[in-house]
């Protein structure tokens, strides 16, 4: 059988302010981003939903997770 991979891109793009640094961003906001269970959840739940309606409830997803970078520029 076939396997899939479904994809969930967030985007958004912030101007840095005067004084921080990249480093001190990353530090203070990805431990804010892995500590939101319930927003992870909520992308996961999304997904499944959506599987479930197209398999008409018979899906088990081999694996699901969630990554949070922060990266210089624009992407």
């Amino acid at each position: 059988m076939p396997i899939i991979t479904i994809t969930t891109i967030v985007k958004s793009v912030h101007e840095v302010p005067e004084g921080l640094t990249i480093e001190q961003i990353r530090q203070e906001a990805l431990s804010v981003l892995s500590e939101d269970e319930e927003a992870n959840d909520d992308v996961v739940c999304r997904q499944d939903s959506a599987m479930c309606q197209v398999y008409m409830g018979g899906h088990d997803p081999i694996k699901q997770s969630i990554e949070d970078s922060i990266i210089e520029g624009e992407a």
